[in-house]
């Protein structure tokens, strides 16, 4: 089990990332990454797992590349918490 001090550095990190990859933008915990009405083209949804993986040190199944894992920084962040 995650602490509540461990899953804000998680999202913190997470949105870090995701600003990074679109150019310091703001984004919430609730922002929409992926999907119709996401922010993240296909390239910088690549890019966004790419750097997951390096920065948690970690493996994402095909079988997890999900809209329910990736579509916002909340849903990242909860699936982190399962698989780290």
């Amino acid at each position: 089990m995650i602490e509540q001090g461990d899953r804000r550095e998680l999202e913190h990190k997470v949105a870090q990332i995701v600003q990074t990859l679109l150019g310091s933008k703001q984004v919430s915990m609730e922002t929409i990454l992926l999907g119709q009405r996401g922010i993240l083209d296909s390239v910088t949804a690549v890019a966004l797992i790419v750097q997951l993986e390096q920065t948690f040190e970690i493996s994402i199944d095909d079988e997890d590349l999900t809209l329910d894992n990736l579509s916002s920084v909340e849903n990242i962040v909860s699936f982190l918490e399962k698989v780290i």
